[in-house]
């Protein structure tokens, strides 16, 4: 038989009133003892209060909107259960909005989750310095937000949790560079994301530092999935053949990509060819060896932007707006000496 509130408030022999207010954490005229019995009667029953007669108390719902562009990506999987378990610990609910990098889809998601009266939303947009009309709408009324990867213009003042994707890019080159390779490409992931456009400035970087000239025709542009990775590697392998020395990849996911094409080609890396990835996903780890690449805390950011958004909604001062995590590189094997 489910136990009611009416049931609490019999047991401890107070009101209904009073248990809600326990329930609550409105205890402020309320004796020690008293919130002490109520507790433990609700421990002792398996109460659980009715969660829509509590946001209508508290007027808060206990749950957050998550809205990311690709769940199937492992960095975007392993984001979301930082960002769960986090919530989790607080008792909130999750209500996780796929938008398939799609613009549309994340307007309707935004407005769905404004409509369902969640506490407050965490997404990494599609979207590269223009400020969408529900963007500019969710600014100006104030509605808790923490952006987590992607810049937007006017959004200057919304806190966010980001990564040092141009210093990681130039690190993971440098550290190509340094093992004697000049022939470098670049498989680049969506040319609208901001951090497709710091990382390709990072790998620019890298080879100036180096006096290794920029050469456009050994960038490429891919979309940050397995696929294009496949795809991008195939096409630089029709351009150059292997004149290629090295590739650097703007995702591991397109890296493992690029990997098959080459394994396709009878390419052996890295005694051939020395490839190079970024985020330290655990995908596809029956490579041999597997990628180096640039490691990003993934899970961290994830509990990172839900402790921020969390001081949003409880009106709880930040330490900062922009969070920023510094990147290093977890050398795996596929970058090789260039042997002269």
């Amino acid at each position: 038989m489910k136990v009611t509130i009416k049931d609490i408030a019999k047991l401890c022999n107070v009101s209904v009133t009073t248990v809600s207010r326990v329930i609550n954490d409105k205890t402020n005229n309320i004796g020690a003892n008293t919130v002490v019995r109520v507790k433990e009667a609700i421990n002792r029953t398996g109460y659980k209060p009715n969660s829509i007669a509590r946001s209508m108390v508290t007027g808060k719902s206990h749950i957050i909107g998550l809205v990311v562009p690709d769940v199937s990506n492992p960095f975007f999987s392993e984001l979301s259960k930082g960002i769960e378990d986090y919530m989790n610990d607080l008792e909130y609910g999750v209500l996780l909005c796929n938008t398939d990098s799609s613009f549309e889809k994340e307007e309707r998601y935004i407005d769905l989750l404004r409509c369902k009266v969640v506490d407050g939303i965490i997404f990494t947009t599609q979207n590269n310095y223009e400020s969408p009309k529900y963007f500019i709408d969710m600014l100006q009324k104030r509605y808790p937000t923490v952006l987590i990867e992607r810049y937007i213009e006017g959004a200057e003042g919304v806190p966010g949790v980001y990564v040092d994707n141009l210093g990681g890019a130039e690190k993971i080159c440098n550290f190509i560079v340094e093992k004697g390779h000049k022939v470098i490409a670049c498989i680049t992931g969506s040319m609208n994301t901001t951090n497709t456009i710091l990382r390709l400035q990072g790998y620019k970087n890298a080879l100036a530092m180096a006096c290794i000239g920029i050469d456009e025709n050994l960038i490429i542009e891919g979309n940050y999935h397995y696929d294009s990775g496949y795809e991008c590697m195939n096409e630089l392998l029709r351009r150059h053949g292997r004149k290629l020395d090295a590739v650097f990849v703007c995702n591991d996911l397109m890296a493992y990509g690029a990997y098959k094409a080459l394994q396709e080609a009878g390419i052996k890396v890295p005694d051939d060819m020395s490839i190079a990835g970024f985020d330290n996903t655990t995908f596809l780890d029956v490579f041999e060896p597997r990628i180096t690449t640039v490691h990003l805390p993934v899970h961290k950011i994830g509990v990172k932007a839900a402790e921020m958004l969390m001081a949003i909604i409880n009106n709880e001062k930040l330490e900062c707006i922009k969070y920023d995590f510094k990147l290093g590189i977890v050398d795996k094997g596929s970058v090789g000496t260039k042997v002269k």
